[in-house]
């Protein structure tokens, strides 16, 4: 009994993708497909510190209970709060391996591409401390291109931006390896935000993170667009009482255009630091757009206009990245887990 004890983490046990996004923690397990897309988020007791519940239950305890703290342990990609990322991780792969967590997985963990070495060291630590038996780093834009379909039949070469919440990561991807990336710290989630701030200071009205993105897909565009109006409920900061605004696609697209500019900045940056004999491979490549923030409406036809490059919103942009490193797990893609990140982290 001791040895087979001692050896239970050599026992077979299905491979494990996990995309470690700041808004929504994704989970791809072989054979099964994605399994869990679940908000990143940890409720704790305010008196005590002890942990309530992660996940989807963690929002819904902390919006209906009073004492509840709500941590977000994720930022820009990489665990702030190594302990709670651990844990959350951890009670996610247990509700959600049916049994088979007893037996630690091979796994794969998605990050930005301009993550320094303590970062890095941070997710190995909680990859392994949740559980991995063995781990394999990969950097977001190429577990993108790979569960886009990239490079296409033909082509060597896949260009790669990653909307995400609050991390824009840009990939060149030559043969499977970076070539170059460049990492812009904004996302679905900052627009969000943008257009919370808008309504607060124009309007006095404070509207909820979902109110403000149903805004955003409704009326607003990456391309100004006229005449469209949205109607949004929120609280009056002076009474604090419910009240409404009307928001129109003027507004929404005057308040998220500053995330839209640096995006923009980011995909020139990543196609800019190539060398020039590049270049024909890149208008035959275009530009692929992946990340739940790619949703935003002619998001696509803004990169186009400002790059040059033909760019297109990938089929399964909200879940390329995992599905990627979960095809870079298997066996014959023959990835190199020995990924390490460079000297410098990009970003605007």
């Amino acid at each position: 009994m001791r040895l087979a004890l001692s050896r239970l983490s050599d026992f077979p046990c299905r491979a494990t993708a996990i995309d470690l996004g700041s808004a929504t923690v994704r989970i791809h397990v072989d054979g099964r497909g994605i399994v869990a897309s679940e908000p990143s988020a940890v409720a704790r007791a305010r008196d005590s510190g002890r942990v309530l519940a992660t996940g989807t239950s963690a929002l819904a305890l902390a919006g209906r209970e009073r004492g509840v703290r709500l941590v977000h342990p994720i930022r820009n990609g990489v665990p702030a709060e190594a302990e709670d990322t651990e844990g959350m991780l951890r009670a996610l792969l247990r509700s959600h391996l049916r049994g088979g967590h007893m037996a630690k997985p091979r796994m794969a963990v998605t990050v930005p591409s301009g993550i320094n070495q303590v970062e890095l060291g941070a997710v190995r630590a909680v990859a392994y401390g949740a559980g991995a038996r063995r781990l394999t780093v990969v950097p977001t834009p190429i577990a993108a291109a790979a569960g886009a379909g990239l490079p296409a039949e033909g082509e060597d070469v896949a260009i790669v931006a990653d909307v995400g919440a609050h991390v824009t990561d840009v990939g060149v991807v030559l043969s499977g390896e970076l070539l170059s990336s460049n990492v812009a710290l904004v996302g679905g989630s900052t627009m969000d935000q943008a257009i919370i701030a808008h309504t607060r200071r124009e309007y006095g009205l404070v509207i909820a993170p979902v109110t403000a993105e149903a805004a955003k897909l409704s009326v607003g565009s990456a391309i100004a667009v006229r005449d469209r109006q949205v109607l949004v409920h929120g609280v009056d900061v002076r009474t604090g009482l419910p009240n409404t605004a009307v928001l129109t696609s003027d507004e929404v697209h005057a308040a998220i255009a500053p995330a839209l500019a640096a995006i923009v900045r980011a995909v020139h940056a990543a196609v800019a630091d190539c060398p020039p004999e590049m270049a024909g491979h890149f208008i035959s490549a275009g530009i692929t757009l992946t990340g739940g923030g790619a949703r935003l409406p002619r998001l696509e036809e803004l990169v186009q206009e400002e790059t040059g490059l033909c760019a297109r919103v990938a089929p399964n942009a909200a879940d390329a990245t995992v599905t990627g490193a979960a095809e870079l797990l298997r066996p014959f893609r023959g990835y190199d887990p020995g990924w390490t990140p460079p000297d410098r982290t990009a970003a605007f």
